[in-house]
């Protein structure tokens, strides 16, 4: 009996000491510098939008090259697949019947031609584990140095999955609140650094 204890003991830590891990991380400090440096990523996902007694669930995908992005929505919003793109200081919003919008608020211009709203603005650093700059924050971090939670802009966000792309831990599920409004945005998918061939923003040139 001791013997099979023994072994039974040996067969469990061994199981333990494979269970994957995300890296240790150093401080909040160099992990925002890290973070900062990401200038060219992509996602795919999804998310979950609830604002009062409307909902949507649109499938996401969005490529950031440096400041410059596109995101293209799918779902049953009433809009078929909507696109944005644009940079800091404008937005061009195309939809599926060709149709084009211009604004300079990319938040706004998305609610106004879909009826949607999402913080278009602040996703862009909140899906990569950062506060968005030029905003006062209130932070909350884990054991590892990792955003637990985010106060910021009235919205209150929280990290509930984290998974290591290329050795850099990135954000895979987050919950974000303002008042009645909902945002849930799970992503299935990173790549970081420039868009590869097969990226499918390429075929647009």
């Amino acid at each position: 009996m001791k013997n099979l204890a023994f072994a039974l003991t040996a067969l469990l830590l061994a199981a333990c000491s494979t269970t994957p891990q995300l890296p240790s991380e150093t401080s909040w400090h160099d992990r925002q510098q890290e973070l900062s440096d990401l200038n060219h990523w992509f996602v795919s996902g999804r998310v979950a939008i609830k604002n009062g007694v409307e909902s949507w669930h649109v499938n996401l995908l969005w490529l950031q090259q440096a400041d410059e992005y596109r995101i293209r929505l799918h779902g049953p919003f009433g809009a078929g697949q909507v696109q944005l793109k644009g940079d800091s200081s404008q937005a061009v919003l195309s939809n599926s019947d060709d149709q084009h919008y211009t604004a300079s608020d990319v938040d706004q211009l998305l609610y106004d031609r879909t009826g949607v709203k999402m913080p278009v603005s602040e996703l862009r650093y909140w899906m990569l584990g950062l506060p968005a700059p030029n905003a006062k924050n209130k932070t909350q971090l884990d054991k590892t140095g990792r955003l637990k939670s985010l106060q910021q802009s009235d919205w209150n966000v929280h990290y509930r999955r984290y998974d290591v792309v290329k050795g850099l831990v990135l954000p895979t599920k987050i919950f974000a609140r303002k008042h009645d409004l909902d945002v849930r945005v799970v992503i299935d998918k990173w790549e970081l650094g420039l868009p590869s061939e097969d990226n499918p923003f390429m075929e647009e040139g």
